[in-house]
């Protein structure tokens, strides 16, 4: 039930340009909600995703996809905690950065955001995020638009 968490974060991302994993998405969340109301998930989503995984892994090491198999309730719990302590720390770093122009206040010189901006003069990195607003903008609108147009149909 433990990747049930991350599989709706990761599957909500791409069920925003794909609509195959729009499904996975709709399950993902459905267990999640039952894990946190205390009842059972029932579309055994991680049974799934165990089964996939350790087929693909049989194909190229079957030693570690008995090994995955056999404890895929830590390895889930591992990969879930790395996860959550990646993204707080990561949100450290960007409020850190926000706020004090760097992502590490007491060392200022050790953060890589601040060594590649000085490659940018304002104007450049003005251009450089527009692009990248851009991009997104283009990418959520296809995707949006592919999935009003399933729905609509």
């Amino acid at each position: 039930m433990v990747i049930c968490i991350i599989a709706l974060v990761v599957f909500s991302f791409l069920g925003i340009f794909s609509v195959r994993y729009r499904k996975m998405a709709k399950e993902s969340f459905d267990c999640v909600f039952r894990m946190v109301t205390f009842r059972p998930c029932v579309s055994k989503l991680d049974e799934r995703i165990k089964s996939k995984l350790t087929a693909k892994l049989m194909k190229r090491a079957p030693g570690l996809a008995r090994f995955t198999y056999k404890y895929f309730k830590i390895i889930s719990w591992a990969f879930t905690i790395s996860f959550f302590a990646s993204m707080i720390y990561s949100a450290y770093g960007i409020y850190n950065l926000i706020a004090f122009g760097t992502c590490t206040p007491g060392s200022p010189g050790q953060c890589a955001v601040n060594q590649v901006a000085y490659f940018f003069s304002c104007y450049e990195a003005q251009v450089v995020y527009a692009i990248i607003i851009i991009a997104v903008a283009i990418a959520l609108y296809f995707g949006l638009k592919r999935y009003v147009k399933l729905e609509l149909t």
